[in-house]
Order: structure tokens, then sequence, then C-alpha cells
């Protein structure tokens, strides 16, 4: 993908009318998959609906994993939700478009999810939560899932270690194989121009609970990215040197977290909780501003930039052609 043409996929009708306050954006989905010939479903769990794309069956060869994309439809009332999330959704929809014409075998399925922000009210709420419920049924276990949001805004990839970072090492192991595996894709597709961080949960709360593994993948500007990575691990379970304190975050920008905790652990603990830091806190200048316009009137169309685009299409490429051996 050149900068011309993630430029235009922004401004694109396509991509505005995804964003209108009234758009119905499971039709939209749907619509869109039917006239470009794109075979998929709509499964109901729950009162949340998710649109499943699976291919012809020449393009799975069961010596090999399946690997699952996801990217939540939902977003905030009163947002554009331009970032969080109509950029990943844009971007698989046009992926899918893209595998369409691949003739190799190349193990993928797409699904789009009902009902992330849900998760706000307790993870069991989440959409992703019983869809991860019927996949384990299915025996999908075995998968690799990335989770695919917040993936508008910025120009370094960003593999998240939630759902590592702060667990028992003993129920992670899983996670962080598919996390260092997924480490090196990004170096060979996105070489220079990714990370490794803690972040807030997505999709992957819901189906870690029901019992699988996901990768979330995300996108941020490389300034507000090596900020944070000062106080934050800058992998799972290892610290940076340095303190919070240092940066003037103290524990009284964190009223839920306790006394006796240090203000990196504060920090950390308002990253993966994705907990409200008001303008006025220490934090608020740590934690990136493209997290801060998450589920706010600020999360619009003018925030996003190419870079993302280029880079998230990149690592999709990459990974339609990536063949780890099944079991």
């Amino acid at each position: 993908m050149t900068l011309e043409q993630a430029q235009a996929i922004i401004a694109s009708p396509l991509f505005n009318a995804f964003l209108e306050p009234a758009a119905d954006r499971r039709a939209f989905i749907t619509e869109r998959l039917a006239a470009q010939g794109i075979p998929y479903r709509t499964v109901t769990l729950q009162d949340k609906t998710h649109i499943v794309i699976t291919y012809r069956q020449s393009a799975y060869n069961p010596r090999f994993k399946m690997k699952t994309l996801i990217a939540h439809y939902d977003r905030a009332a009163g947002t554009q939700g331009a970032n969080d999330n109509s950029a990943a959704c844009i971007q698989l929809l046009l992926f899918a478009q893209t595998l369409l014409q691949k003739r190799d075998a190349h193990n993928i399925r797409i699904i789009f999810t009902d009902g992330e922000e849900a998760g706000t009210d307790g993870i069991k709420n989440q959409g992703a939560y019983r869809l991860g419920q019927g996949l384990r049924a299915l025996s999908m276990q075995q998968d690799d899932i990335f989770v695919f949001d917040m993936c508008g805004s910025g120009d370094t990839l960003i593999l998240s270690e939630s759902g590592i970072y702060g667990r028992d090492t003993r129920k992670t192991a899983v996670l962080s194989a598919l996390h260092r595996r997924c480490r090196i894709y990004a170096d060979a597709a996105c070489r220079g121009r990714w990370l490794s961080l803690p972040t807030a949960y997505s999709d992957n709360a819901g189906l870690i609970s029901a019992g699988l593994t996901a990768q979330v993948i995300t996108v941020l500007p490389r300034a507000e990215a090596e900020l944070l990575m000062r106080y934050m691990p800058h992998s799972a379970g290892t610290p940076l040197s340095g303190n919070v304190h240092s940066a003037g975050c103290h524990r009284s920008a964190a009223a839920e977290i306790s006394a006796n905790e240090s203000a990196a652990q504060a920090l950390q603990r308002c990253i993966i909780t994705n907990a409200h830091v008001p303008p006025d806190s220490p934090f608020a200048a740590v934690i990136p501003q493209t997290w801060q316009r998450m589920h706010t009137p600020q999360d619009s169309l003018e925030t996003l930039t190419p870079q993302a685009f280029i880079l998230v299409d990149k690592m999709l490429r990459y990974l339609a052609g990536v063949k780890e051996p099944a079991g």
C-alpha cells in the first residue's frame, strides 16, 4: 500500500459512510461483503451479532494453524469511533477482498465482533466472551487469534502485552508463546516500526476469559509509545530502568489504586483497565493522547494517519503467508 492509497482510503466515501452517526454498521459490513462476493455468515449469541468470513475449502490447509483476525464493529455512543474501531474494520474489509483473489492456502478467517464496548459493564457482557465459548466448543482454541483495535492513528505498530503482564506466568505460557512469534512477524513485516507494550484489553479480554489465546495489535505515534515505555515494562514482566516519580507521576494520580502500590504499578493498572484519567492528573502527560481520545468525540476522522494503514496492511499481508504447523 502506498501513501497515496492510504490517504485515499481515509478520505473515501466508503470510510466516511461508515462513520455516519446513523450508520447501521452491521448492515454496512454485510452489504459490502455481499457486493464483493466475499462469503460470510452472521452468528447471534446472547443478543450480539458477529460476522464471520470463511473462504472456499482450497484456502485452508489442515497441516497448518488457522489464523483468526478480529475487529469489533461497535463503537462508543456519541462518537465517530474513527480509530475505535472503524479503522481496523475498514482495513479488514479491504483485506478480505484481497484474500478472495489469493489462490494458495492462507488459513485465515475474519470475524467482525459485536459488543466489545459492552465489556466495560463486566467481561461476561462482552460479545467476545460468548463468541469465545462458541469457538472453544468447536475446538478452535488451537487457532492463532489476532485482535485489531485502534489501528488508524500513528506510525508504530504495537504488539499488546495485555493478558500477559501482571498475571501468573503459569497461566500465560501459551499467550506468551504467541506474543513471541508475533514479534518475529512484526519484525519481518514492519522492521524498525514496531514495539511491544502493555495496552488496554480489547476483545481479547472475553476470548481469554473463555479459554482462548488472542494477541492484540494496535498502532501509536512513536513519540507517545516511547514516552510510555520509559515508565512501563518494555517486554512482558521486564521493567525498564527509572520510575514514574521522576516524571511527576505520583500515587495520588489514581485514587482507586491502593497507597502501597508504586506509581509505576498505578500507571500500569490505569493502562490495562483503560481507567479514565482526569486532565489534571500527572498520568495524563504519560498515557498516549491517542488512547485518551478513545470513547470521546475527539475520536474523529481528522486524527487518522495514512502511515497506520500502511503498517497494518504490511502486517496483514505477512500474516497471510505465515504457515505454523497445526497441533
